[in-house]
């Protein structure tokens, strides 16, 4: 049977490409999904799922994982939430992507940015690989596995997520509201370039920090004798970050699989941003810091830690800890794992052996990965998997593309998963 399933996505998958295509041409940056969720919608209702479309949960502002962003979401940035139910006789299994892409912008200026072509081997637009590629594979690869099996032995939900922003609006609210399943696969093109031989099961804390120096204009602008130089002391700390940095990464490895041994730890300096025109000596200036880490650090052992190592460096240098202001950014999120040895970790890479041939797989760790938030709020075992992708730098002017052969294996993966999910999860 499962043969059967997977000549017939070869066999149509010309349909596969439009409509990822299609989907592509359909905007949705800037808080808008409006047509390509209507799109996900029709798709799932045509199948038989129940589906029920919602905005961010106002329950999710008091967890830990909450990210407060001032996108403004257009009323008809909704998640799409689709649940079909099976016999009952195996473990349920959820199965998630984000709807929302990049901002039009963000790769360079182009006439019409959700243009969408195939060129050598390769599908371009705006949300190919970011992530539209992980839609088009979930309702794909239900459709034909659904086609030969009408009635699975377990629960599926899909979710069509507004997601670029932290997962507040979306992941995170659908499992405010309930939606979860005891196995969850996160659908996401793979940006490292690794394709199928990445899984995604290590998702690293992440907590940004705005820390605000405070120095002293002078009596005039141009009297410098007078003044301190708020970005001269934001150096001083910069350096004193560094010395924290290298502290933690000797005091925090991980002691587990292929990443034994390797800092779990790791601080970046964004950028120093001076308050002061040309020749002013500016009277404050702010460091933009990102730390990632894994357990057992928690955004509030970090936070209390690293102020704690400022405030002793600080004690009788040219700099007061009076005179900095440590604030949490935006971006925050708690470190979450799914074993890499775990069975359903396992079930995932059989079956992309099945299909690719690959035997060597990366376990990826990714810096607040949305696979985190299944495993975190919901009790889910959640990995994240995705085809061979480019998503260039921001401002290169370049498109983002999605392999097509992998695009089509990952269908394949998926039906191959959804076909053999139902022997793994048979309850007792």
């Amino acid at each position: 049977m499962l043969e059967r399933i997977l000549q017939d996505i070869d066999k149509n998958r010309e349909e596969l490409i439009d409509g990822l295509r299609q989907l592509i041409s359909m905007g949705s940056s800037d808080g808008k999904a409006t047509e390509a969720q209507q799109f996900v919608q029709k798709q799932l209702r045509d199948m038989g799922f129940s589906v029920e479309c919602f905005r961010q949960d106002e329950r999710v502002k008091d967890l830990p994982d909450y990210v407060p962003y001032d996108i403004m979401y257009d009323p008809g940035a909704y998640n799409v939430a689709g649940v079909l139910k099976g016999t009952g006789k195996a473990d349920s299994l959820m199965l998630f992507a984000h709807i929302d892409t990049e901002a039009e912008e963000y790769f360079g200026l182009f006439d019409n940015p959700y243009e969408s072509y195939v060129s050598n081997g390769k599908i371009y637009g705006l949300g190919a690989s970011d992530d539209k590629g992980g839609v088009a594979m979930m309702l794909y690869a239900v459709k034909y596995v659904k086609k030969y099996l009408p009635k699975l032995p377990y629960d599926v939900t899909v979710l069509s997520i507004m997601g670029k922003h932290g997962g507040a609006f979306g992941t995170l609210s659908a499992l405010v509201k309930g939606y979860g399943a005891k196995n969850s696969i996160y659908l996401h093109p793979a940006e490292t370039g690794h394709g199928f031989a990445e899984i995604k099961n290590i998702s690293l804390g992440v907590v940004d920090f705005d820390i605000t120096v405070t120095g002293k204009q002078g009596l005039a602008h141009d009297d410098l004798s007078t003044g301190t130089n708020a970005s001269v002391l934001a150096g001083t700390v910069v350096m004193y970050l560094e010395e924290y940095n290298q502290k933690m990464r000797k005091q925090y490895t991980f002691d587990f699989g292929s990443f034994a041994g390797q800092p779990s730890f790791i601080l970046n300096v964004g950028s120093i941003v001076s308050e002061g025109d040309y020749g002013e000596i500016p009277q404050k200036a702010t460091i933009r810091v990102r730390c990632r880490f894994f357990k057992p650090m928690t955004i509030e052992s970090v936070t209390e830690s690293m102020t704690e190592y400022l405030r002793k460096k600080c004690d009788g240098s040219m700099v007061s800890f009076d005179d900095l202001t440590i604030q949490k950014g935006n971006f925050r999120a708690t470190p979450a794992m799914t074993d890499t040895g775990h069975p359903f970790v396992q079930l995932i890479e059989k079956n992309i052996t099945h299909i690719t041939g690959i035997t060597d797989f990366i376990h990826q760790y990714h810096g607040g990965s949305d696979i985190r938030l299944p495993i975190l709020y919901g009790d889910s075992n959640c990995v994240g998997i995705g085809p061979a992708c480019v998503l260039p730098p921001k401002g290169s002017n370049e498109r983002e593309w999605i392999s097509v052969e992998d695009y089509i294996n990952g269908v394949k993966i998926l039906a191959s998963v959804l076909y053999n999910y139902s022997l793994y999860a048979q309850k007792e």
